[in-house]
């Protein structure tokens, strides 16, 4: 039996959120569940207990991305910014707000269904252009790793324990346990958490580094 995801959408523009419901309608095990045109007008009705919310990233009434994104994390949905916009800045600025996917409107309809189906599942997500974006960007804040330090927060950050990290990489443990050590160093020094290993999964996805 298929798991039906709830979906709800927050944009400002009419024709868009008809758009997206044709769209959605095509999507296997996905219901729209509830369209508004502000943060406010969704949490009012039934788009308040969607799993997943397709949110727009300037809503143009005055509201603020992080809060509108933390407003919806706050009710327990999960939050995909659908938006025009694809400039490394909005992006990570969204996922740094508690967003777990980002979708371009120029995407295409099964990048949305892949994004929506990894969000329900608790996971992070970005177009594979915009992880090339992400992962091609020079903003102050994003460290510099090394191709093995970079690999290893990949395996790491999926869940993968530090012993078959080594092993993929074909290093010591103790060699593994340092490329993370240094990851992390990196990260903190530019200003952003990275203790856990939850931190370094969302580190990951918002500099394109994962899938």
């Amino acid at each position: 039996m298929t798991t039906i995801i709830s979906v709800a959408a927050v944009d400002d523009h009419p024709i868009v959120l008809r758009g997206l419901a044709d769209v959605l309608a095509g999507l296997d095990g996905i219901e729209l569940v509830a369209t508004a045109t502000s943060i406010r007008a969704l949490l009012a009705g039934p788009g308040r207990k969607a799993q997943v919310t397709l949110l727009d990233l300037d809503l143009g009434d005055g509201s603020e991305a992080p809060g509108n994104i933390q407003a919806l994390t706050e009710v327990g949905s999960s939050v995909i910014v659908f938006s025009a916009l694809g400039e490394p800045e909005a992006v990570r600025g969204a996922m740094r707000a508690g967003a777990c996917g980002f979708v371009t409107k120029t995407d295409d309809v099964d990048e949305l269904g892949t994004a929506i189906r990894a969000a329900s599942a608790g996971n992070g997500w970005v177009s594979p252009h915009l992880a090339f974006v992400l992962l091609t960007d020079k903003a102050p804040d994003r460290p510099q790793l090394s191709p093995q330090e970079m690999e290893a927060l990949r395996l790491y950050a999926t869940g993968m324990p530090l012993k078959t990290v080594a092993r993929k990489m074909e290093v010591s443990p103790e060699t593994a346990k340092q490329y993370i050590e240094r990851v992390r160093m990196k990260y903190r020094r530019a200003g952003r958490e990275a203790d856990t290993k939850i931190d370094l999964y969302r580190r990951a996805v918002e500099d394109g580094l994962l899938d």
